[in-house]
């Protein structure tokens, strides 16, 4: 019961609140507010200029003190009649009329803070400039002659003394001898002493491999030195501008000689014969015969003396008087040891021979030979050393045809055997061959020369 009591009293003045506010909303307001209709007249700069604060009283308040309201309209009206300003622009001046009434503002010099006119004021007197230095003068000393005399500053040392002397060309030239000879005898009297004694051959310096016993290579009157083997019995052969090709084929004595066989070849082939075969020097005749060159087949242990190597290449060299050189041989070879290989050099180079050696590491035995004045090569490849067949044999000279334009020049190493003789002349008519030249050993060892 007290709960709804409550509950109506608070509804209640609830209902209250709202009534009073409408009803203030509602009702109308004071007679004594009349809104503003007039603009305040301000005037900037004048005693009645107004800032709009609410301490002054407004035009409005005034007209209700002691005027009625038609009066405040008909003043309203007057001043809407009345302009405020003029608005109209004012008139451009004319550039093409003189200003006659132009006249220059006055400046107080005194307010501006400037002291006199600028036609009064004295210029700024700039400041000095220094003076331009000058060169001390120099003393010159004068000679009593001052038009031919020199002038010396400082004094100059005197010239030295001169002993007079003739003139070279008051004293005469002497006679040119004009007999044969004396040019050749002042040429001799002008030159220089040697310094140094020319060197001497190599048998003067190396007396201890001297041999008599060796092919002699000079003549009886030893004035001229004869032709060498090398040259004299080397087969004529004219190179065709292509690389050269040689083929060597090794004669042991085992077979008889198949001429027929060996002049079906076609092209330049030379043989090398193993001198220690009984009938060498025949063999050696009977391929000469037909045109070919041959080469001396040697062998010598690597523990020879120097004295052993010169006996035994003596008598190898005897047995093949027709040979261009030699061929190192297939067993104990030449390259056994150093002393070997040099002493062989050293008989070569005195007997005129060619050197043709098998392929042994960087091939230093043949460098030096070379290097010596041995007409000396190294064999490319043995074709046939193996058993190779015809096939085998025709590719292994297709590869030395290709190398022979590398290498300036191949020697390939085979054997005279049938399928070898015939595998060759197969070979011969193919387009590879056509390539080279193929041509006698000493050709090559002559290309190879450096």
């Amino acid at each position: 019961m007290f709960r709804g009591f409550l509950t109506g009293v608070i509804w209640g003045a609830i209902a209250v609140v709202v009534v009073v506010g409408v009803a203030s909303l509602m009702a109308p307001l004071p007679a004594t507010v009349v809104p503003q209709t007039s603009a305040v007249e301000t005037t900037t700069g004048s005693d009645k200029e107004d800032t709009g604060g609410i301490a002054s009283p407004s035009q409005a308040d005034e007209g209700l003190a002691g005027e009625a309201g038609g009066a405040v309209e008909a003043e309203a009206s007057e001043d809407e009649q009345t302009p405020l300003a003029d608005t109209d622009p004012a008139p451009k001046p004319d550039p093409g009329q003189p200003q006659e009434n132009l006249t220059a503002p006055e400046i107080n010099m005194l307010e501006s803070g400037v002291s006199g006119t600028a036609e009064t004021e004295n210029p700024v007197t700039p400041a000095p400039q220094a003076r331009a230095p000058e060169a001390p003068e120099a003393e010159v000393t004068v000679l009593p002659d001052a038009e031919t005399s020199i002038t010396t500053n400082p004094d100059q040392p005197a010239a030295p003394d001169v002993p007079e002397v003739g003139s070279a060309f008051e004293t005469p030239a002497p006679e040119a001898d004009l007999t044969p000879g004396a040019e050749a005898s002042e040429a001799e009297e002008m030159s220089p002493a040697p310094v140094m004694k020319p060197a001497g051959t190599l048998t003067e310096s190396f007396p201890q491999h001297k041999s008599s016993r060796l092919p002699t290579v000079e003549t009886d009157t030893g004035d001229e030195a004869a032709p060498r083997p090398f040259e004299v019995n080397a087969e004529p052969f004219e190179a065709e501008g292509k690389p050269l090709m040689a083929v060597v084929l090794i004669d042991d004595g085992s077979t008889p000689i198949d001429e027929a066989m060996v002049t079906g070849l076609r092209f330049p082939v030379s043989f090398a014969i193993n001198t220690l075969t009984p009938d060498a020097a025949a063999r050696e005749a009977a391929y000469r015969a037909m045109g070919y060159e041959t080469l001396a087949m040697i062998d010598i242990p690597a523990a020879a003396a120097a004295t052993d190597v010169e006996v035994a290449m003596e008598a190898h060299l005897k047995a093949m008087p027709g040979a261009v050189g030699v061929l190192e041989g297939m067993g104990d070879g030449l390259q056994g040891a150093r002393e070997v290989s040099d002493q062989v050099t050293e008989v070569l180079l005195a007997s005129g021979h060619g050197l043709v050696m098998l392929a042994n590491g960087l091939n230093t035995a043949q460098k030096l030979a070379s290097r010596e004045g041995v007409p000396a090569a190294t064999v490319f490849r043995d074709f046939d050393g193996k058993g190779q067949n015809a096939t085998v044999i025709r590719r292994f000279l297709d590869q030395a045809a290709f190398k022979a334009d590398q290498e300036g020049g191949v020697i390939m190493v085979g054997r005279v055997h049938d399928e070898t003789l015939s595998a060759l002349m197969v070979w011969g008519l193919q387009d590879r061959a056509s390539t080279v030249s193929l041509a006698p050993v000493s050709a090559v060892l002559r290309a190879k020369q450096p």
